[in-house]
């Protein structure tokens, strides 16, 4: 048999991809899902029932891992679409699966890093075995609010190194909120654009420029998620490998920064670490671990060398009120000024000296002194 080699200027047809919508609570998830291409969906979170009459496909109630680990293609031979209701909850359901093997747990009863990559290497090999069934796989998760600064961001209830993976594996995430229209109307828009208030990724080019998606009424649109996923696939099937190959490195580049911004401990930064460990072969890697080590500077981080992590700044203990004074009668005692010496220290005030350097910035003070008596 002949072997179908398909040429770098030509279209890579795709058949099942990848979708992820997080959204705010109570805006209707579950029966998104459902208006999915004949869908079935994996309950982990336990909230089909909830959807009353908008639950147009069928359920698998998963209460525990082994309810669905050894699912066979022709178990979904009439479904066309799988949605993982939430994802955030099948990750936990693999936790607890793996938590009742003795050589998985610690002694506080929680998995082992080792367990913890076994968790995310079945998930991983379990999405890839419903993607080779031809189906395609909805991931439903719920929207946290973080703080950054004066910014506040909206990503997936998802622990940092998932959270990065599920986004690389991911063709389309969307952001599903409400928003006030000109009418003083209450709406709801899904945003598959990303910006700094909402993780997103649009390799499937929906929403046009904006990457807004307004969703309708779904009792009279019961297929929306359907056609939005058909579209996403003609746009995907346009384009070659390269040019597919290009625009998802530039959004998972993209993402990683936007990742990096948003860490405030050195925790956040080794979580994205481990995560660019698994992609040293991105074309984008060097720019990555740029970002990781810029980011490491602007907090203070400091990396240990000996195990390979980033660990936090140690605290601040600056001089106190009669060693302020003392040093200022040294200066003094010198034909010095506070000004001039802060200046020359790189400080706006003696109290942010950290007291245990205040030898050496006392012999600094002598020199400073020596120099401007010899001039």
């Amino acid at each position: 048999m002949s072997i179908n080699i398909i040429p770098a200027d030509q279209a890579l047809n795709i058949s099942a991809i990848i979708t992820y919508i997080y959204a705010d609570p109570g805006l209707g998830k579950t029966s998104l899902g459902f208006t999915a291409d004949n869908a079935i969906s994996f309950d982990f979170d336990r909230g089909a029932h909830r959807t009353g009459e908008l639950r147009r496909g069928a359920v698998i109630p998963v209460q525990q891992w082994s309810d669905i680990e050894n699912i066979k293609e022709n178990d979904l031979a009439a479904f066309n679409t799988v949605v993982i209701d939430t994802v955030g909850a099948m990750l936990e359901c693999i936790k607890t699966h793996l938590l009742k093997t003795a050589n998985n747990r610690q002694q506080d009863q929680t998995l082992k890093l080792k367990a913890q990559g076994l968790a995310n290497m079945k998930f991983k090999q379990y999405i890839n075995t419903l993607l080779s069934f031809g189906k395609d796989v909805v991931f439903i998760a719920h929207a946290s609010e973080d703080q950054n600064g004066d910014q506040v961001i909206y990503r997936p209830e998802l622990g940092g190194k998932n959270r990065n993976e599920l986004y690389r594996i991911a063709d389309m995430m969307g952001y599903m909120t409400t928003v006030s229209t000109s009418e003083g109307k209450h709406a709801r828009v899904i945003n598959f654009n990303p910006s700094p208030a909402h993780h997103a990724k649009n390799s499937g080019g929906l929403g046009g420029k904006t990457g807004e998606v307004w969703v309708p009424d779904l009792k009279d649109n019961p297929h929306f998620l359907a056609g939005l996923i058909k579209d996403a696939k003609a746009h995907i099937n346009t384009l070659t490998p390269a040019q597919l190959a290009n625009i998802k490195a530039q959004e998972d580049l993209n993402n990683f920064i936007q990742s990096c911004s948003e860490a405030q401990y050195a925790s956040d930064l080794n979580q994205l670490t481990e995560t660019l460990k698994a992609d040293e072969s991105h074309m984008y890697f060097h720019n990555m671990r740029q970002a990781i080590v810029s980011r490491a500077r602007a907090l203070g981080c400091v990396a240990n060398k000996e195990k390979k992590t980033w660990e936090n700044p140690p605290e601040f203990n600056g001089v106190n009120d009669q060693q302020r004074d003392d040093l200022q009668a040294f200066i003094d005692e010198r034909g010095l000024d506070v000004k001039t010496v802060c200046e020359h220290l790189g400080v706006d005030a003696l109290t942010q000296i950290e007291s245990s350097q205040l030898n050496a910035v006392k012999e600094e003070i002598n020199t400073l002194a020596k120099e401007g008596a010899r001039a």
